[in-house]
């Protein structure tokens, strides 16, 4: 019998097979036939919101303007990992649904103790969960709406959840859209709904950043590691990479972005053009899979978001002269303290159809994919880093099919590498 455990273990814990000293591809067959690594429990699901106030709201002097975080805690009846949870900051255009629910199924919590993890299509949370591990999931603010969001074209950021603000009102905090005030919120959140607990962070695709920046600005949960899919890397390490390979992108998206108060919306073709799309998707068309989503997934991002993101700095006096902000709240994805890694595991997965993340850069050979040159350039300072390649996904695998084998992965990471 194949001990396909055994397997990945040999290569995350002894570096049997692994390329580059630290990658491992994973077989299809290995990848949908893992075994649980617990047995599965039921959970509970508790609706989590915190403020915080910060920045001058210059339309009412001596007022700052308040924030609001949103996230579901999901906490086990059985837990299988003491005093430990997993926090989960979605990507761009994104919010916390999108790993609570899938396109494709039932916008409801499902009971695996009665029924087979593969019976219902939900969200990898919900899997992570169910195998006995908190999980924290988080909105950013402005990107969660407790009633569906009106049609695309007309919707705005809800900053503070369930007011209409005025077009005027979210020009101005578009302006001032910084990590940095969403790194505090981020703070406030988990550290009220999980006091106490070691965290593990899993930030996808531009939520990655918040794992770099969490304890360099006084959270207070220890941060054990980082356990991610389709993740990102800090923006120097992103502006480095660019620099050599992707050179030639830089233009038309800084001309696009100076407006700097401005906000992103996704469309199908926008999907599509960023490789998106792949043959795991059960939903059918891009079309299919956006109507299936538009009332709760907002489709939209904020400008300065991206340009702190994906180091653009050369619109640095731009975005400081819009904002009026001082310098030490401005880019501070340039500026994470890597030397906190230092002790710290980490373990990415990433879809080997991911254009972004792993397709990216491959015509200059395998240091030349993004996720690749991101981790030779963290395993500097991190104690390990380990690469586990999937087949057939792409960057929006925790949703596609068999997304239940992605939560019995980071599960088993959980278990058997990191407390190894």
């Amino acid at each position: 019998m194949i001990d396909r455990k055994e397997r990945l273990l040999s290569a995350l814990n002894r570096a049997v097979d692994l390329e580059s000293g630290f990658i491992y591809r994973l077989s299809w067959e290995d990848y949908t036939f893992f075994p649980e690594p617990f047995p599965r429990t039921r959970f509970t699901v508790q609706e989590v919101q915190e403020r915080i106030l910060r920045y001058p709201n210059p339309e009412r002097p001596g007022e700052l303007f308040a924030w609001d975080i949103h996230g579901r805690l999901l906490i086990p009846e059985t837990i299988s990992i003491p005093d430990v949870a997993v926090v989960v900051i979605h990507g761009g255009a994104a919010n916390e649904d999108e790993f609570l629910f899938t396109p494709d199924g039932p916008e409801d919590f499902a009971d695996f103790t009665t029924i087979s993890p593969t019976a219902v299509r939900v969200g990898i949370v919900q899997h992570i969960a169910s195998l006995g591990v908190p999980v924290l999931v988080i909105s950013l603010p402005g990107h969660y709406r407790r009633e569906a969001w009106p049609p695309m074209e007309t919707r705005q950021p809800e900053f503070i959840i369930g007011e209409t603000l005025s077009l005027a009102e979210i020009s101005h905090r578009l302006a001032v859209y910084t990590f940095r005030m969403c790194v505090e919120a981020v703070k406030v959140l988990i550290e009220r709904a999980l006091p106490g607990y070691g965290i593990y962070i899993w930030g996808h695709s531009t939520g990655g950043e918040f794992l770099f920046l969490m304890e360099q600005y006084g959270l207070r949960n220890n941060v054990l590691g980082a356990i991610g899919f389709g993740t990102g890397t800090p923006a120097n390490i992103r502006k480095e990479w660019c620099l050599l390979y992707k050179s030639d992108t830089f233009g038309k998206a800084v001309e696009r972005l100076s407006v700097i108060s401005g906000l992103s919306r996704r469309t199908p073709k926008i999907y599509e053009g960023m490789g998106h799309v792949g043959p795991n998707q059960p939903w059918g068309s891009t079309e299919d899979w956006f109507r299936l989503v538009e009332k709760r997934r907002p489709m939209f991002k904020p400008f300065l978001q991206t340009i702190e993101h994906q180091a653009y700095d050369m619109l640095y006096e731009e975005v400081r002269r819009r904002s009026g902000l001082p310098e030490d709240e401005l880019f501070i994805t340039y500026k994470a303290d890597l030397n906190r890694l230092q002790g710290k595991k980490l373990l990415f997965f990433v879809g080997e159809l991911d254009r972004g993340h792993w397709i990216g850069g491959a015509e200059h050979g395998v240091e030349g994919r993004f996720e690749v040159f991101g981790l030779q350039r963290l395993a500097r300072y991190a104690n390990e880093v380990r690469l586990v390649v999937i087949p057939c996904l792409t960057h929006y695998g925790h949703i596609e099919g068999y997304n239940e084998c992605l939560a019995r992965l980071m599960v088993t990471g959980l278990k058997d590498y990191f407390r190894l």
